[in-house]
């Protein structure tokens, strides 16, 4: 390939949004294996390497003038580049990870955004020999039941969210294991507490009514699963409330959260419909008479942030329809967590 033949081209473009992805990994460099797989999460879509005439990617990469193969510690294959040409894509793409709150803003034909964050060298290394050492597994435990019991007891309270106790399904056990470092088991039921996935109305009913210990706060975020199961919406009321009823007889001061948007749930007039008048009995608590509860109106959010989410709900749509546990995007996570301090901080200053 040469580039002065090829201006404005595919290829030309392709090759700029590599040494982009490139020269996030710095001096570690980009593993070949994991080259696809980077540029497919930007652009959606695979190299198109064979309409260049290409009979692998590899034969390909080696074609790109600043752009090499070399063998890193590992003896694992890794792309670098090396120009002095390109020098100004790395301090630029540095300086703005450096700049707190600045979204870069990258055009290109390829739906380019959100590359910035993806730098994952790291965690691809395996740990060096020797820099861990498990020495109590094979130790005898001390034989304090009554302290492991109590620490179970405990245990069932979480996870927390800003003093209250998550009661709930893949919404805040996604938060909890991708952002607040919750254990949740990688094999088996993906469960944390009281949040488990694919979990009912009427499953969690029956975990609160079994459950010894309830947090003085809990916030609730159920019925996604429900949805999904094309369960009748009558009976997800009368559930919820039955639900919030327990609750509140194991004096526990509840707070709702509607449930937003998310590329799990088909794009049907049926389900938009149901998770409509849902969401509605919802806010319907917020001014009961003998249930009341906060309520926080997480659809409506996500939807004033829809400009925004579009492009990363759009993506994801893709992706998650073979993810059994993904729920929402790495932009939603954030606004569903932003929202989620905003709104308890505000209730527990507020004496709630």
């Amino acid at each position: 390939m040469v580039l002065g033949d090829y201006q404005n081209t595919e290829e030309e473009k392709i090759y700029k949004i590599l040494l982009s992805i490139i020269c996030l990994y710095c001096e570690d460099g980009l593993l070949l294996d994991h080259v696809d797989e980077e540029f497919k999460k930007i652009c959606g879509e695979s190299i198109p390497y064979k309409k260049f005439g290409a009979s692998s990617l590899r034969s390909w990469l080696v074609t790109l003038p600043e752009i090499y193969i070399v063998r890193d510690l590992y003896n694992r294959e890794v792309l670098i580049q090396q120009s002095k040409k390109s020098m100004h894509i790395k301090e630029m793409i540095l300086k703005q990870k450096k700049c707190a709150g600045k979204v870069p803003h990258v055009r290109n034909d390829f739906r380019n955004y959100n590359f910035y964050q993806r730098k994952k060298g790291y965690h691809q290394r395996p740990l060096p020999e020797g820099s861990f050492v498990h020495a109590s597994i094979n130790n005898p435990a001390v034989n304090d039941y009554e302290k492991f019991s109590t620490f179970c007891k405990l245990e069932c309270m979480l996870p927390l969210f800003y003093k209250h106790q998550a009661l709930g399904d893949d919404f805040f056990l996604d938060i909890a294991d991708n952002k607040l470092g919750y254990y949740v088991p990688d094999t088996g039921i993906k469960q944390c507490g009281l949040c488990v996935s694919g979990q009912t109305i009427a499953q969690l009913l029956q975990r609160v009514k079994e459950s010894e210990m309830i947090a003085p706060r809990v916030i609730v975020m159920i019925g996604f699963q429900d949805l999904l199961m094309g369960n009748n919406i009558n009976n997800m009321i009368y559930d919820l409330k039955q639900l919030i009823t327990e609750l509140k007889n194991k004096n526990a001061r509840v707070t709702l959260v509607t449930i937003p948007p998310s590329p799990k749930l088909p794009n049907s007039r049926k389900i938009r419909d149901r998770l409509c008048i849902y969401n509605q009995a919802i806010m319907d608590y917020s001014w009961s008479s003998d249930l009341k509860c906060n309520v926080i109106d997480m659809h409506r959010i996500f939807h004033q942030e829809q400009s925004t989410f579009r492009r990363d709900f759009d993506r994801l749509s893709k992706v998650a329809k073979n993810d059994q546990y993904k729920v929402f995007s790495d932009y939603g996570r954030k606004i569903f967590l932003t929202t989620l301090k905003t709104c308890l901080k505000e209730q527990l200053e507020a004496g709630h």
